[in-house]
């Protein structure tokens, strides 16, 4: 006995005896990001809570005048934790009390993608010690949202096509129903979590962003 194997638009389509069909198409337009989000985040340590938050509000200050400075606007900047925790240390078995430590971590907006390596190294020339999170994304994926859904609707229409040749039938052109799935759109992220040296030089490559379309349509054949 042979087994054949079909492809995959004829095992998607579904023909039933009222001279319909189902068919699905789906498609992904890639495009390049053009907005990065960063956290920024700065760690300071005392025994003296005062003290480290003085030290850390002293940092932040700093940071945010670089960042500033490097042409991100006030409305970019936000703070979007601000931490206090106690610190322990175990010895014979006991919990002792070293001080605390306090975490200002900034979520930015960068608008410009080219320049967020300059950005990450002067934020910690300037005293940030936490950088993570890095997200590229793209700013209006609307349009290409369209294109792919365009596409997917043509790939749908051609499998549809396929099944009324296959079947000897005529094919209605304008469709009897079309359901939109939605949109979804693959966020890239640089390497997860870091801390970097002052010294060293941050180089990124975003790659490209990935929006998919799909949908089922509902062709009358006869």
């Amino acid at each position: 006995m042979t087994l054949y194997s079909y492809p995959s638009y004829f095992r998607t389509g579904a023909v039933n005896r009222s001279g319909t069909t189902r068919v699905t198409g789906e498609h992904t337009v890639y495009v390049d990001p053009d907005q990065a989000i960063i956290s920024i985040g700065i760690v300071t340590k005392s025994e003296d809570l005062e003290e480290a938050q003085g030290h850390n509000r002293q940092i932040s200050n700093r940071v945010v005048q670089s960042l500033r400075g490097n042409g991100v606007p006030e409305k970019d900047i936000q703070t979007s934790g601000y931490q206090i925790f106690p610190q322990y240390n175990y010895e014979d078995g006991k919990q002792v009390f070293t001080g605390y430590e306090v975490r200002h971590v900034f979520r930015i907006t960068v608008n410009n993608v080219d320049t967020l390596g300059k950005i990450i190294d002067d934020a910690i020339k300037s005293g940030a010690n936490r950088v993570e999170n890095i997200q590229f994304v793209n700013s209006d994926p609307a349009a290409a949202y369209r294109q792919a859904l365009a596409s997917a609707y043509q790939k749908a229409y051609e499998k549809a096509g396929t099944l009324a040749s296959q079947s000897h039938q005529q094919l209605n052109p304008y469709p009897k129903s079309i359901t939109e799935h939605g949109a979804s759109a693959e966020t890239v992220f640089a390497p997860a979590a870091f801390v970097k040296a002052a010294e060293e030089s941050t180089s990124l490559q975003p790659g490209q962003i990935g929006v998919t379309a799909s949908l089922t349509a509902e062709f009358r054949m006869n």
